[in-house]
């Protein structure tokens, strides 16, 4: 070593510490000098040094007190020990005190003339210690697993994190080799090409599937590399492996999700030209059986079209709810009727039997606003989970692991346990405190869903609403059931709470605004359910124009139209009718389709109003709770018509729309 150390002396005889620094400033170095024990400390607490040689026999306090003092008072600093005593015990007492070394005094001094080498050995020694101690606490501190292998693949060296995937401890892997990890999904050729990389000293990476202790399959990253030594020799290897399991489950998840995406977009298409279709056939349909002296079998024939077209029409409508993401439809909901619907349909489908109570619905009407569909949703879920709690209470109890076993699906509803469905108002004068947050002062009305099944930990609750967690096994559940529950609940501007404990199972409470005042039914804007009629209302005579890029549904639109005795001019493209309308001809009524090829609807509809303000227009889509839709609803003078249409339907939605235009009062079907 030849660069210049700080050292710092401790002696209190004056002419040996003139020598000792003359010694050590003559080899490069840097020499302090102190001659009591307390300045040494005080010294020692402001300064950094690259060595104390620290005397035994000072005047104040003896050399191994000094030590002893030095670590009691966390001083970090490299001890080497100055003594006259030759003594193996003594010795041995300085080194467990933490000396790097000591250097025995002679009368001659000869000591003297090795002491800068002592000093040089003892940093060096020092540093590399600290060097070793950095790497160990790295090795422990990496979040990835580390394994050493000597060239024969016997495990000599883990790290904590390791031992946490594996399941094994350090004691256990030690001496042992890495088949001890061999999941058995992986042939022979596997292993042989990984071996033959890294005996060539080449690095081998790649994922593989290992066993844990316990007997749970974990995917894992693993990079193996070989380490050499000094002499370019294979000496060991070096694993390093990363648990990506939850990462990979994740992955299929997302790769699910778009695929279902893909598919409800290409659902929705299809749903869309399917209802072109449906609409063609049934208004043909109908057409015929206006025809007079039709045969009665064509009758019957015509009829059954009719009939199937309405059943095709219903699976459309299916379609088009899988591809869609619909907003809350709100409207005056009874909670009491949607808990015994619910319960219904949790007890045929899930065969678990629920309690339902209800309490203080004489004195309050247990009513809110809201999309009564999104919330049987959100109970359904609860419910859900709620009887997979109760499966494993009892899995645990019958010593099972799996809580989905046969046996137990088999198990009668009865002997499964108890799932309760229970409503009540709630009138909070202050915050009320709850997990996951608070609830605000105000009038409630309190749906809970509880259950005796296992219950949740506290762990398991901090996590319970964070998406993609579940305490399930793979592949029975996604983790998005609670989170996609308190998204409607939020929806609603209500609040969600968890209250569990390990064995005394689960209660969820969901808090809903109770409505201040019983609103009439919401005006149907929406054209929907039986229409009695079956001849065209007596408005004739009025000006239609048609917007739709199908020819078949033009075609028939325009023969129902022409049959209730109206003009009908018909377009394939927005752009063609808004160049009819610029021409001048009068129109009493746009009626337009909402999806047409390489159009924006939206676009289109806008372009129409600015064209034609006052003249009303009504909308034809099989996408009627879209939020397109709705916003194309608030705007005046429009109205709706779902695809697909009987004709009576037609003629009942165009009736309609031009009384609405002529400020007639609207006639109730």
């Amino acid at each position: 070593m030849s660069d210049s150390l700080r050292l710092f002396l401790v002696e209190d005889n004056e002419d040996e510490a003139y020598l000792i620094r003359k010694s050590l400033q003559r080899a490069g170095h840097q020499v302090t000098h102190c001659r009591y024990a307390a300045d040494a400390l005080i010294v020692l607490a402001q300064s950094t040094f690259d060595l104390v040689l620290l005397d035994q026999g000072l005047q104040d306090m003896e050399g191994l007190e000094l030590l002893h003092r030095i670590n009691r008072e966390g001083i970090v600093v490299p001890v080497l020990m100055i003594t006259g005593r030759d003594e193996a015990q003594f010795a041995t007492r300085v080194l467990q005190a933490g000396a790097l070394d000591y250097v025995i005094k002679d009368k001659a001094l000869t000591y003297l003339g090795d002491l800068a080498k002592r000093v040089a050995e003892s940093v060096r020694r020092h540093r590399l210690e600290q060097a070793n101690q950095l790497l160990v606490q790295a090795l422990e501190s990496a979040r990835d697993g580390v394994i050493i292998t000597d060239l024969q693949g016997t495990i000599i060296e883990v790290n904590r994190s390791l031992e946490e995937l594996s399941g094994y401890s350090r004691t256990e892997l030690i001496g042992l080799s890495p088949r001890v990890f061999k999941s058995g999904i992986h042939g022979v050729e596997f292993y042989q090409r990984m071996w033959q990389s890294i005996l060539a000293r080449g690095s081998w990476q790649g994922e593989l599937t290992n066993r844990r202790k316990d007997g749970q399959l974990r995917q894992v990253s693993m990079t193996i590399s070989p380490i050499v030594d000094a002499q370019s020799r294979l000496t060991h290897f070096v694993g390093i492996q990363r648990d990506v399991t939850d990462h990979k489950r994740l992955e299929q998840q997302l790769i699910q999700m778009q695929k279902m995406q893909s598919v409800g977009t290409l659902a929705g298409g299809i749903a869309h030209e399917f209802n072109n279709l449906m609409a063609g056939i049934n208004g043909y349909a109908s057409l015929g059986l206006r025809e007079p002296g039709v045969a009665p079998i064509l009758t019957e024939f015509l009829t059954n079209i009719v009939n199937l077209s309405e059943r095709a029409a219903n699976l459309t409508r299916q379609l088009l709810a899988f591809a869609r993401k619909p907003a809350l439809v709100r409207q005056r909901t009874s909670l009491p009727e949607l808990l015994r619907t619910t319960a219904d349909l949790v007890t045929r489908t899930l065969q678990q039997e629920v309690d339902l109570d209800v309490t203080g619905g004489d004195a309050i009407p247990l009513v809110v606003e809201a999309d009564p569909n999104q919330l049987q949703q959100a109970l359904i879920n609860l419910a859900l989970n709620g009887r997979d709690a109760i499966l494993e209470r009892l899995a645990k109890g019958r010593g099972t692991g799996n809580s989905h076993s046969g046996s137990l699906r088999l198990t009668h509803a009865s002997q499964l346990g108890r799932l309760s469905f229970r409503l009540r108002p709630v009138s909070l004068s202050e915050p009320k405190p709850a997990f996951p947050q608070a609830i605000p002062p105000g009038d409630y009305l309190l749906m809970q869903v509880q259950d005796d099944g296992a219950g949740m930990s506290a762990d398991t609750r901090n996590q319970a609403l964070d998406p993609f967690f579940t305490t399930k096994d793979v592949g029975q559940g996604t983790g998005l059931g609670l989170p996609m529950v308190y998204g409607i609940i939020q929806a609603h501007h209500g609040f969600l709470t968890i209250d569990s404990e390990p064995g005394q199972g689960t209660t969820m409470g969901v808090y809903l605004p109770a409505m201040v005042d019983s609103p009439r039914e919401p005006e149907r804007s929406v054209f929907e359910g039986e229409i009695d009629t079956v001849e065209p209302e007596a408005t004739p005579g009025r000006s239609i124009l048609v917007i739709d890029d199908e020819e078949a549904v033009i075609d028939v639109v325009r023969r129902f139209l022409e049959i209730a005795g109206h003009t009908v001019r018909c377009v394939t493209t927005s752009d063609a009718g808004l160049d009819y309308l610029a021409s001048g001809q009068p129109i009493d009524l746009i009626v337009l389709d909402l999806m047409m090829p390489r159009e924006d609807s939206q676009i289109t509809f806008h372009r129409l109003r600015q064209c034609c303000p006052n003249v009303p227009i009504l909308l034809c889509t099989g996408l009627a709770e879209s939020p397109l839709v709705r916003t194309l609803m608030e705007h005046p003078g429009t109205s709706l018509l779902r695809k697909p249409f009987r004709m009576n339907e037609l003629w009942y939605a165009v009736h309609q729309a031009l009384l609405a235009s002529t400020g007639v009062p609207e006639i109730s079907s």
